[in-house]
């Protein structure tokens, strides 16, 4: 308590605390209640952020705290919102991206912009172009990223530019363009900015901080030493208020972590459900988990880092192609320094991209499964076909696989019916190509929106039901054991296309004397 200056970090459900380091500087929790240490937050803190996360979504920001902040903002005092948080400074932002009308949200209207759906997971650099309480030297690059579903700023006269972002991909499709990514209010005092890992990554940034609230590099490590344990206290508990402990953090028998590579028949399976889960109940047991995606769609791991407490790191996206962050084996070799188990989250279906022939390779799950010979899980949903066609399905894809060398090992039915007495012939018909059941998994029913990770999604619900799911449904000490130690493989992509299409070839044949089609 003998820190001259303090800064807060909101802790409330749908918060990402972790999602980035917010330059090590947050000294305490702000909870729903506005207080900290039993004092209003407005008096005892000199500066606060509000993280991302689906605070906006979540609309968790409850009175006492909204007034609170107002009072910081009115006080002269420094704000920061990132991402979710700047949308809770505006006025309004509309979540409908699926919908034929506008679904409005309100904000504190601190800052006079709007937001509307736009899409983007970039890497990027920004330009800073306005002056405020932490962005100094106008006209200097900062590097950050992106990972917003609702990045649309309409920014009003009383907000002022301070950020521009130069994006490569926009709404799923590469369209170079700038965009004003971050403002203040008049005063300076008040910042609103999209790009995550700013004061993490750029000392100007931090300098700019220390300056306004005149901190002192003495002063700057004692912050950071009371960061270490605050973050220690943060970390200590699974997801947001929840009051889950998790056990003992279980020892590193090796440098090198097991890993589990999750794909599936196809987008809308709930792979990410089952991935937010697996990483939550490992999480109670006391693994440090790390989540990977397949691809540059990093929103798809933020449900599963919500519940673990972990940062979103370039080895977070692994690249396919043109899309993504980090080459595979790079990322997984920089993960491996952190984690005792990675999961890795494939990209749509397990097949999808192989068939362009004009990329740079791995390009696909499948590949990236081939190159690190990773043990697979298949996630097959059942909602669209039953558990019948699901199960063709997971058959054929389980075969195929193999067939091209892939080493699945498990299957997950997910947002099944018919669960208890089909279980001992599903397990049956897996056990006969060599997989084993890991699951079936019911399909939740939920009221209201909020269970979609790409569109309204609600953290604290989604990973609670994923977690419940998966301890409830799922062998998870057959999956901790299926687990196995990344391999570097030399892989011929081309043979591995030639197969691929052979395979899809020969396995139906148009038999011309019959006229029909024949099982090869």
């Amino acid at each position: 308590m003998g820190l001259r200056c303090r800064i807060g970090l909101v802790y409330v459900p749908g918060a990402l605390p972790c999602f980035e380091g917010f330059g090590s500087l947050p000294t305490d929790v702000v909870r729903e209640d506005g207080l900290v240490h039993g004092k209003p937050a407005s008096e005892a803190l000199d500066m606060i952020i509000i993280p991302g996360g689906s605070l906006v979504e979540s609309q968790s920001i409850k009175d006492n705290l909204a007034r609170e902040i107002i009072r910081l903002a009115d006080a002269g005092k420094f704000v920061l919102g990132i991402c979710s948080g700047f949308q809770v400074l505006a006025k309004a932002t509309d979540i409908g991206r699926l919908s034929s009308t506008p679904i409005m949200r309100q904000g504190l209207g601190i800052l006079d912009v709007e937001f509307k759906p736009l899409i983007c997971t970039d890497r990027l650099m920004a330009t800073i172009v306005g002056k405020s309480f932490m962005t100094d030297n106008i006209g200097i690059e900062v590097t950050g990223f992106h990972c917003h579903t609702y990045g649309k700023t309409i920014i009003h006269k009383e907000a002022k530019p301070i950020l521009a972002s130069h994006t490569q991909r926009i709404d799923y499709h590469k369209e170079p363009q700038d965009s004003i990514s971050g403002v203040t209010n008049k005063d300076g005092n008040v910042v609103g900015v999209l790009v995550h890992a700013l004061l993490d990554e750029n000392p100007s940034i931090i300098q700019s901080i220390m300056k306004s609230l005149d901190i002192s590099p003495e002063e700057l490590q004692e912050i950071r030493e009371a960061n270490s344990r605050l973050l220690m206290e943060i970390k200590d508990e699974v997801g947001i208020s929840t009051n889950v402990k998790p056990q003992n953090s279980m020892s590193r028998p090796t440098k090198t972590p097991a890993l589990l590579l999750v794909t599936s028949t196809g987008t809308g399976s709930g792979k990410t459900f089952i991935v937010t889960g697996i990483a939550g109940a490992l999480k109670k047991k006391g693994f440090d988990v790390g989540v990977m995606k397949v691809g540059a769609d990093i929103r798809d791991v933020v449900p599963a880092l919500y519940l673990i407490k972990e940062p979103i790191k370039d080895y977070s996206s692994i690249r396919i192609g043109d899309r993504g962050w980090e080459p595979l084996y790079e990322a997984v070799e920089d993960a491996s320094q952190n984690y005792d188990l990675l999961l890795i989250e494939g990209v749509m279906s397990a097949f999808t991209g192989l068939l362009n022939d004009e990329v740079e390779r791995p390009y696909s799950t499948v590949e990236v499964a081939l190159a690190l010979d990773a043990p697979t899980i298949v996630v097959v949903g059942c909602e669209k076909e039953g558990i019948e066609g699901a199960l063709i399905s997971a058959l054929n894809y389980v075969n195929l696989m193999k067939s091209l060398g892939v080493k699945v090992k498990g299957v997950i039915l997910n947002k099944a019916y018919m669960i208890d007495k089909i279980r001992p012939f599903v397990k049956t018909a897996f056990k006969n190509f060599g997989v084993e059941l890991l699951g079936i998994v019911p399909r939740i029913e939920l009221e209201g929106r909020g269970m979609i990770p790409e569109i309204e999604i609600r953290y604290e619900e989604f990973g609670a039901k994923a977690i419940e799911s998966i301890e409830h449904f799922l062998d998870l000490n057959m999956l901790i054991e299926i687990a196995m130690f990344p391999v570097k493989i030399s892989v011929d992509y081309r043979t591995l296309l030639e197969k691929f299409k052979k395979s899809l070839i020969m396995s139906f044949k148009f038999d011309v004397s019959k006229g029909g089609f024949r099982a090869s």
